[in-house]
């Protein structure tokens, strides 16, 4: 048999092949060797998502701030006195009305110098008292009677307002809470599902917000700041409830198995 010729060619062929063949077995070892995982086991990461919720509810209680001011130019004392007789005849208004004690508050009550400006002057025009009185109906169907009420015996509408009891805002919350983190894990777990993915579990859960308010109805600053004059001011006496609204936003980060 002829023996082969190595040329120079197939020399260099051989050394590289030889380098190549040493150079692998070389660093597979080491790859087991600073493996410390299983092998059928891959980090998939993680990722957050937000979950939302909005709850519409119907409102339990309509809310009236009356404001009642007493004024004289020289007396605090009478300008007192006269506040003192307006409250007087809003709460028998009230009382004629049916309207509890319980559902009567005063939240505010100052005596303060009533000062204008003129001609870039400070000047003073009187002592003034203003009160605050809180009227809470769950009798949607007597605002407009409270209100008739209150004018007629020299009170101002300050705010007309829906709101819930302090136990119906508890538990709403709770519930847009709940559905809030539902509604995160439903959108997670329908992403990695289109990604070929499964949930492993959640990482961390942070509130975003939590978002309740009454509904402000009626606003005498508001209209005010529209331009209509104080004696042009009439609040509504025929209120129609509107629905109000409680929502919860929540961060979730889950694992990929």
């Amino acid at each position: 048999m002829n023996k082969i010729k190595k040329t120079p060619m197939l020399v260099a062929c051989l050394l590289l092949a030889s380098s190549v063949i040493a150079v692998s077995f070389a660093v597979l070892p080491s790859k087991v060797e600073a493996g410390d995982l299983s092998d059928d086991y891959e980090d998939h990461g993680t990722f957050s998502i937000t979950g939302s919720s909005i709850i519409e509810c119907k409102p339990e209680l309509l809310i009236i701030f009356l404001r009642v001011i007493g004024f004289d130019a020289d007396s605090a004392e009478k300008a007192r006195d006269e506040a003192a007789t307006i409250i007087a005849e809003v709460l028998e208004a009230l009382d004629d009305l049916g309207i509890s004690d319980d559902d009567i508050e005063t939240t505010s009550y100052n005596i303060h110098p009533k000062y204008e400006w003129e001609n870039r002057k400070r000047v003073f025009k009187g002592y003034e008292v203003t009160a605050t009185i809180k009227v809470t109906l769950k009798d949607f169907s007597k605002g407009g009677k409270v209100i008739d009420s209150a004018v007629d015996s020299g009170a101002l509408v300050d705010s007309i307002s829906f709101s819930l009891t302090r136990e119906t805002r508890d538990e709403l919350k709770l519930q847009a809470l709940a559905e809030a983190a539902k509604d995160a894990k439903n959108k997670a777990e329908t992403i990695l599902i289109a990604l070929g993915e499964e949930l492993e579990g959640v990482i961390s859960v942070d509130l975003n917000d939590y978002s309740y308010a009454p509904y402000r109805y009626w606003d005498r600053n508001f209209a005010m700041s529209s331009g209509a004059k104080e004696d042009d001011i009439v609040p509504p006496t025929t209120i129609m409830p509107t629905d109000l609204t409680v929502s919860a936003n929540v961060n979730v980060v889950f694992e990929i198995l």
